[in-house]
């Protein structure tokens, strides 16, 4: 055996292979029917994903870490910066909730 030969795997010498129309409704259709799983309806099918809800408290630990990050980072004063004001805004987040309703506007919401 050439030592060409022995480097050379056949199957990475394609590159792409064109299918015909048939060939990709025939895919689609074993794709769509494994996907199924016994749900006779699609529309039962419950695709949506629910984002967590961050606390204020969270995303105020998370920034002070990638605050820390960045001091260690030698070009990163102007991220820095960045970082204070996404901190301000987080802080006046935190006050707004923590402020007192009146019964008046607890009502109207």
């Amino acid at each position: 055996m050439k030592v060409k030969e022995f480097l050379t795997i056949p199957e990475e010498d394609v590159i792409i292979e064109i299918l015909d129309d048939d060939q990709i409704i025939t895919e689609l259709v074993n794709t769509f029917k494994s996907n199924r799983d016994g749900i006779e309806n699609l529309d039962d099918i419950d695709d949506s994903t629910e984002v967590p809800t961050v606390s204020v408290n969270v995303a105020l630990k998370s920034l002070e870490n990638i605050c820390a990050f960045l001091f260690q980072q030698e070009d990163a004063n102007e991220h820095i910066k960045s970082i204070d004001k996404i901190g301000k805004f987080i802080k006046k987040k935190k006050n707004y909730m923590m402020q007192q309703t009146t019964l008046d506007q607890y009502f109207n919401n």
